[in-house]
């Protein structure tokens, strides 16, 4: 069963579009805040146990990371699509045109949240140093307060996505 985080949430094709790029997704996801953490708090290259542990871990564990892009693809499709198709005058058709635009986004929110050094670690625990461990899920939590902040909005399992009310 699929989750609506709003009571419009259906726009099918995009939905599936985003769900068959997840795990491409993910993986560009961990790799671009890898990058960007190494430049960042590692400008000199210098090594130790945890650049180590970072640079050669390949395989990651998306458990709690999996939540997250769930929730960030609802978002998107809250935020930025309608559930009507519009005309495309230049050959492509609608999945190509949406996983172009939904990956532009994605890419461009983790470049934007990876000013936060609070973002990066929790990535990091989730995927590489703590993926089966309690503080995997506490990452998670982190990630999760993060993008409400950023977005203003909760997301909620049984409601869905609520806008904040800030007085």
């Amino acid at each position: 069963m699929k989750r609506r985080f709003f009571p419009f949430d259906k726009n099918y094709l995009l939905e599936n579009v985003q769900m068959e790029h997840k795990k491409v997704l993910m993986d560009q996801l961990v790799e671009i805040v890898k990058e960007i953490y190494l430049l960042r708090y590692n400008p000199l290259g210098l090594k130790d146990s945890s650049i180590n542990k970072i640079l050669s871990t390949k395989n990651y564990n998306f458990e709690e990371l999996s939540v997250f892009y769930d929730e960030l693809a609802g978002y998107y499709r809250y935020k930025y699509s309608s559930n009507q198709l519009e005309l495309l005058f230049d050959g492509r058709d609608h999945q190509e045109k949406y996983i172009e635009d939904w990956s532009l986004a994605y890419k461009k929110w983790i470049v934007e949240f990876s000013k936060s050094k609070y973002f990066l670690k929790a990535i990091l625990e989730t995927t590489i140093f703590y993926p089966d461990d309690k503080q995997s899920q506490l990452a998670y939590s982190r990630l999760k307060n993060y993008i409400s902040d950023y977005f203003g909005i909760k997301i909620y399992k049984y409601k869905g996505i609520v806008p904040m009310k800030i007085a």
